[in-house]
This record gives C-alpha cells, structure tokens and sequence, in this order.
C-alpha cells in the first residue's frame, strides 16, 4: 500500500484535520486536569470510594508487571494490581497505605490516575493475628488438596495473605 497517496483523497485529508482538532483539545483538556500541586487521583472498590479526585504528590502501585510509581507526567498506562500497597502520598509527609487484593491502575497523560480493586482496606486495619491464621489454614488446604481446583483456590488464598504478611511488616517500620 503506498501511504504517500493518502493527502490526495479528500475523506482522508478531512480526517486527518479532525485528527488534529481533537488531539489539539484533548491536550487543552489535559492542562486543565493537571494541576501545579501534583497527581489528581481517584481510588475506588466497587462498593466505595476510598479517595475522589484528590491532589496528591505520588501513588506507588502493586502491578503484575512490577511494581512502579505515578507523579504528574507519568506517561499513560493501564496496569493490572496484584495483590499488595497502595500507597498514597499527599505530601512528603501524609501517606496513606491501602491492602489492595488486585484490580487496575489507569493513568492518563493529563496528569491523572485512578486505581480500581476489587477490596482495599487500610494497612493499618489488618488483623496481623488473622493474617497468620489465614497462612496457616490455606498451607493445609494446599496440602490437603484433592482436585486442581481446590489447590488452585487455596493457592491464591495463600498469596493474598502473604502480601497482607508482608504489607503489615513494610508499614511497622
């Protein structure tokens, strides 16, 4: 296919203008959501909202991909979170660590993010005495499996409580 005709047809040429309004106002409305102070960040489980378009420095995500930060600029991303902190950071000083079981973060590129999990609940609430238990009782249905399934499920189950273990020992430092 030879690109260099594309100009020359009039659908195209028209397509390419619209192209080039839409990217021009997309980038206007991206200054607008970005602000001097920092991130704008919205952080959700589907049955609450945990922060609603709140300005903050910087958000350290859990991602299957590895784990990695958000400040302003950050280049746009969508990340699937696997279970691990969330940690938000309005200040230097101000910073809010969640347990979050999974979900997804989403940034875009005017300057706002939004992470969605399927449970999150603050560090700071975790029972440290039923996060061992919960250890204790999926190594033994690990152990007691009977079908691929149930090793499965009680496979996942030991994951989660192992990142409760260890986000409970990152935040009593």
């Amino acid at each position: 296919f030879n690109f260099a005709v594309l100009p020359k047809r009039k659908g195209v040429r028209s397509m390419f203008r619209a192209t080039r309004i839409l990217r021009r106002a997309l980038r206007a409305e991206g200054a607008a959501g970005a602000t001097s102070d920092g991130l704008l960040f919205r952080f959700n489980t589907p049955s609450s909202s945990i922060i609603t378009e709140e300005t903050v420095k910087m958000v350290l995500v859990p991602a299957v991909s590895g784990d990695f930060g958000i400040l302003a600029g950050h280049v746009p991303v969508i990340a699937q979170l696997k279970p691990g902190v969330v940690s938000v950071h309005k200040t230097d000083s101000d910073v809010k660590h969640y347990f979050v079981s999974g979900g997804f973060a989403v940034v875009r590129e005017d300057a706002t993010a939004s992470v969605t999990a399927a449970e999150a609940v603050e560090v700071s609430e975790l029972d440290p005495a039923a996060v061992k238990a919960g250890i204790t009782t999926y190594t033994n249905e690990i152990a007691s499996a009977k079908t691929d399934e149930e090793k499965t499920n009680a496979e996942i189950g030991l994951e989660v409580h192992q990142a409760m273990e260890y986000a409970i020992s990152l935040t009593s430092n």
